[in-house]
């Protein structure tokens, strides 16, 4: 913490908390990073870059181009020129900077323009990066280019303003619930600019106008907010720390999330009702279910492999549609095995043979949603009326009878191989 009287002013100040953060990112890069080793990767690197960022000025754009409207490529640079706000808060600050008021909102102020500044450079390099496709394919030049620059930065500043004001202020899901409301009404509004407006210069200028005079507004309730100053200096902490977090988490995995009461299907009763095998996989189900990582996996496979057996033709749709009917099985098939080889499982009467009927069961119970989706997707695509319906029942009972067993077969037999060795 640097005592108030070292600096003659708020901007000495600024500028000192501004070299420490950028010194302090060049040495958590320096942990990870090798610059002379980094030397003979970006240089090659700029060499190629600049090889095909010249090719997409002198020859024909690539043909998925053509499939990007100009509303998803300002939506692209509209992520790129948002950000956070930092204001170089310290919690330390409270002891004495916090009694000087005028202190306090030259930092604020500097903090505010700083990070004005980086959204906009940054998102300036992406969009020199993007001038080809809004050139070429969107003919989008000279004046219309420049407005439409202005008006992304403008849009972004006020969003990246109220979200920091929104967090100062707020806190749990109403936080992250606010904060992506307002990006999306920034993109929302962005998009409905430069679709109807993009060649009516008035418009656009007095919409940065107006934009410019709510980030001004923004700007006076920023200063005038009360009571957020800890708040403020954790967030600015979480901000400062965002390039550590990642080469930590790249290093050694993010730490799992302790709970102390699971919060899917917490009240469920039992699923399978009879033998001891169907008792066993309603709780190995149950137990995938609740893993966030397999949870999220198995709907991202599941609704991933919907458009992978939609688009493709005929002959293809149906090996699609096989594969991914059966890799599901098999990785369904290994959570399985890690639940019937934990350690707990080991003090359970269960013997081997009931434990793979029990797999193919909770194997059979989870593929059943996927299985009936691509199934419903293959069925109405490939047939039509009352034949394609058919054929959607044909298919999801024809997956839920063999995938689970046949893709069981794989895993028991690295597991009988393991003993042996």
């Amino acid at each position: 913490m640097e005592r108030s009287h070292h600096f003659r002013h708020p901007g000495s100040l600024l500028w000192r908390r501004v070299t420490a953060h950028w010194k302090n990112q060049r040495d958590n890069l320096a942990t990870v990073v090798d610059w002379v080793v980094m030397l003979y990767i970006i240089v090659p690197g700029l060499l190629l870059g600049g090889g095909l960022y010249r090719e997409l000025w002198t020859s024909p754009l690539p043909g998925w181009v053509q499939f990007l409207p100009l509303q998803a490529v300002v939506g692209i640079l509209l992520l790129m020129f948002s950000g956070r706000v930092l204001l170089f808060f310290e919690e330390a600050d409270t002891l004495f900077l916090r009694q000087k008021r005028e202190w306090m909102k030259g930092l604020m102020i500097g903090g505010m323009a700083y990070s004005h500044a980086v959204s906009m450079i940054k998102g300036l390099i992406i969009s020199v990066l993007a001038l080809p496709i809004l050139v070429r394919e969107h003919e989008i030049t000279g004046t219309a280019l420049m407005t439409l620059l202005a008006v992304t930065v403008v849009c972004a500043w006020c969003a990246n303003l109220w979200t920091a004001m929104i967090r100062s202020r707020y806190k749990g899901w109403r936080k992250h619930l606010m904060t992506y409301v307002v990006r999306w009404l920034s993109f929302g509004l962005l998009t409905l600019l430069v679709t109807f407006w993009l060649q009516s210069y008035v418009v656009i200028w007095a919409a940065v106008l107006l934009l410019l005079m709510l980030l001004f507004f923004l700007s006076r309730k920023r200063l005038a907010m009360q009571g957020t100053f800890l708040a403020d200096a954790r967030e600015d902490a979480k901000t400062r720390v965002q390039l550590t977090e990642k080469l930590l988490v790249q290093a050694v995995g993010k730490p799992p999330s302790i709970r102390s009461k699971t919060w899917f299907m917490r009240k469920s009763g039992r699923l399978f009702k009879g033998t001891a095998e169907k008792r066993l996989a309603d709780a190995g189900l149950k137990a995938i279910l609740r893993q966030p990582e397999s949870l999220l996996l198995y709907v991202q496979i599941t609704l991933v492999g919907i458009p992978a057996v939609w688009l493709p033709p005929l002959i293809i749709k149906i090996i699609v549609y096989a594969a991914l009917v059966l890799m599901m099985s098999y990785w369904l098939n290994t959570r399985w095995a890690l639940f019937a080889k934990a350690e707990f499982m080991h003090v359970l009467p269960f013997t081997n043979q009931q434990h793979r009927a029990a797999g193919i069961v909770a194997v059979r119970a989870l593929l059943a949603v996927p299985a009936f989706l691509y199934s419903l997707v293959a069925g109405l695509t490939l047939f039509q009326g009352v034949m394609g319906w058919l054929a959607v029942l044909a298919l999801t009972v024809l997956a839920l009878m063999v995938a689970p067993s046949l893709m069981s077969w794989p895993v028991y037999k690295e597991e009988k191989r393991q003993p042996q060795e």
